[in-house]
């Protein structure tokens, strides 16, 4: 099927997605699926299933891989436009290249500079429009109204039998799989899992993640229907589409497990989380599944095989720094506090000594007294150390608050609870 409208929904088969695996072998990677070292810190036994190892950076390789081959012919005559938030266009670029296809993606304005240079390195051509997704989709649809060139999007079925291969390869790499979380933009990946690895193990548990801030797979489960949703700036960026497909909600619809919405906070532990402990590089769509049980929200699974799919690891360096200081800042270990110091030799002294003795570091320092409305010996500074751990920020903010009863955090508590069941 190609990107002709279809008056009715594709409800994609397991049978599509065995031939998707036999025209991907040899052109993508079998990626690892391993046991991730968060687990020796929680009551899960957690696996991720790493297809931000793939060429370009993301599974989407799988399903464009799968397409250009199926339609080989036909899309090298007519080329391909593919309007994409950055994956699709990536491995678009990359396969259309190494195929012999003509390739145009068409990527929304706020596109790092980074995403843009890399699609035109691997061949293809760039156009930039519009600020969100679905701005690039109607630009894409209008300018090729015509028909003239393939537009291909991930709810494209043969696109959809690709990523099936996903959940192919994760039964077979760990047949004693309890469930897979999927991360969830249009629901394609969702789907195609889905139908894959209960084909070949009934008993598997299979739920979708995505940001609270865009839950578009939820609000149309609640419908009943694809609704449009709402799409703000978040740090899952890569799955923010504000409308569920519909061949992915056909094939979804009655037999998911499972959604799970995820808060951004824990998105960013996640990526820490995946950097320092697994040392990979994922972005905040990659890493939603594993930000799903840091959060709790699978108390079920505690004890089981719980397969954690790290769908993408297209992120800029200066969108994982940010990111990075945001994860920092909600888990306690970046604390920014302002507290009133005597304005004479001792008083920095006094502080420095603390922060110190606490085995804390020194982030920045900055004193206040223009502004300052106490008495003229009263110096306020404004504090930003790191920690060790949230066990480490609590401690202190205790021994802290001890000696400075009116200090004031500027930072989000830490959990005591730890939702996630870390220890």
């Amino acid at each position: 099927m190609d990107d002709q409208e279809s008056g009715k929904p594709h409800t994609l088969s397991f049978t599509e997605i065995k031939q998707a695996a036999e025209r991907i072998e040899d052109g993508i990677i079998h990626t690892p699926l391993c046991e991730a070292k968060i687990s020796k810190f929680m009551d899960y036994k957690i696996y991720l299933k790493c297809d931000n190892l793939q060429y370009t950076g993301s599974c989407a390789e799988r399903g464009i891989r799968n397409a250009f081959v199926a339609q080989h012919d036909e899309m090298a005559e007519r080329g391909v436009i593919v309007p994409s938030n950055g994956n699709m266009a990536l491995g678009a670029a990359y396969h259309g290249c190494a195929l012999g296809i003509p390739v145009t993606v068409v990527l929304p304005d706020r596109s790092p500079p980074s995403q843009m240079q890399r699609c035109a390195e691997l061949g293809a051509d760039v156009v930039i429009y519009g600020d969100t997704l679905e701005d690039t989709i109607n630009y894409t649809k209008k300018v090729n109204r015509d028909g003239k060139h393939m537009m291909l999007s991930s709810d494209n079925p043969l696109v959809m039998a690709g990523f099936g291969t996903l959940g192919i390869e994760i039964i077979t790499q760990l047949p004693e799989a309890d469930a897979v979380i999927v991360p969830v933009a249009s629901g394609g990946l969702l789907a195609a899992t889905l139908v894959a690895c209960k084909k070949l193990k009934c008993t598997c548990l299979v739920y979708g993640a995505e940001s609270a801030k865009v839950p578009t797979m939820m609000k149309a489960l609640q419908a009943g229907h694809p609704v449009s949703v709402p799409v703000v700036p978040n740090l899952a960026q890569g799955l923010s589409a504000s409308i569920v497909g519909e061949n992915a909600f056909a094939t979804i619809k009655g037999r998911l497990d499972r959604m799970l919405v995820v808060d951004e906070a824990y998105i960013a532990k996640a990526v820490i989380n995946v950097l320092e402990r697994e040392r990979l590089v994922a972005d905040g769509a990659g890493v939603c599944a594993l930000a799903a049980v840091m959060q709790g929200l699978v108390p079920e699974l505690r004890g089981k095989r719980a397969v954690c799919i790290i769908s993408g690891g297209n992120i800029d360096s200066s969108r994982l720094s940010r990111t990075i200081q945001r994860g920092l800042g909600v888990s306690g270990r970046l604390m920014r506090f302002a507290v009133a110091v005597p304005d004479h030799s001792k008083g920095l002294e006094v502080l420095a000594k603390l922060i110190a003795d606490e085995k804390a570091v020194l982030k920045s320092l900055i004193t206040e007294q223009m502004w300052v409305h106490t008495d003229v010996g009263t110096t306020w500074a404004n504090i930003v150390v790191e920690t060790g751990n949230e066990e480490h920020a609590a401690n202190f903010k205790d021994h802290l608050r001890d000696l400075y009863p009116t200090a004031r955090f500027a930072m989000l508590d830490v959990d005591d609870k730890r939702k996630g069941g870390m220890r």
